[in-house]
């Protein structure tokens, strides 16, 4: 009876150790299969890459209605021999991104044991707005304008869509300061962070920061 409880203790010995042995080496199995931190970081820049080969990820578009700066009004007033007060305005496509080649300012941390994929990105900018002509507006203040002189005036502003495109940069890059549009764009680029998780390191984080250069998280 000793020999049989002897020999069934022994039997759990090399049970219990033969299981903790198949624990450790399955641990160290996926710990090898566990993307690094250097890893993760490489792949997603090349997954962005893949998304934005220009170098420029786009994280928001939208549709303004934007109005010229009085400078650029007097401009087209002068041009045209003309006195009065005008507003121009006109629908533009502005589109948000970051520069994926501003490396100085991205950098992407993958914590394994908290599941956390942390995201500084380099601070947002914007595009020229893309002007759609047939959308340009010219209101008089004050004293009404003949038929002729706002036909004039509008096609003076077309002729010169490339620098009215510039004067709404100004307003667009201004826009930028809005928390409301940080905080979109934060969000887009968690969703790209969130897709790539899935698509290519196959797990799903249980936390994603995204923090654009001198901001704090975004979200």
């Amino acid at each position: 009876m000793k020999v049989k409880s002897a020999i069934m203790l022994v039997v759990l010995v090399l049970a219990l150790g033969a299981g903790l042995g198949l624990a450790l080496g399955l641990r160290s199995f996926l710990g090898k299969l566990a993307p690094g931190q250097k890893e993760v970081s490489e792949r997603f820049v090349l997954y962005i890459e893949g998304m934005a080969p220009a170098g420029k990820l786009v994280l928001e578009e939208s549709v303004q209605r934007m109005t010229a700066s009085r400078e650029f009004s007097l401009r087209i007033l002068a041009l045209l021999a003309l006195e009065a007060k005008i507003e121009v305005s006109a629908l533009a496509d502005v589109a948000y991104y970051i520069d994926m080649r501003d490396t100085a300012h991205w950098k992407v941390d993958w914590d394994p044991r908290s599941s956390t994929l942390g995201i500084e990105a380099p601070p947002p900018d914007c595009l020229p707005p893309a002007i759609r002509t047939e959308s340009i507006e010219v209101r008089t203040e004050g004293a009404n304008l003949v038929s002729s002189a706002v036909f004039s005036i509008r096609k003076e502003v077309e002729a010169l869509k490339g620098e009215l495109s510039a004067d709404f940069l100004g307003k667009a890059k201004a826009s930028l300061a809005a928390p409301e549009l940080r905080e979109k764009l934060g969000a887009s680029l968690e969703e790209t962070a969130r897709a790539f998780c899935g698509n290519v390191l196959r797990v799903k984080p249980k936390n994603i920061v995204v923090t654009f250069y001198k901001d704090g998280p975004q979200g």
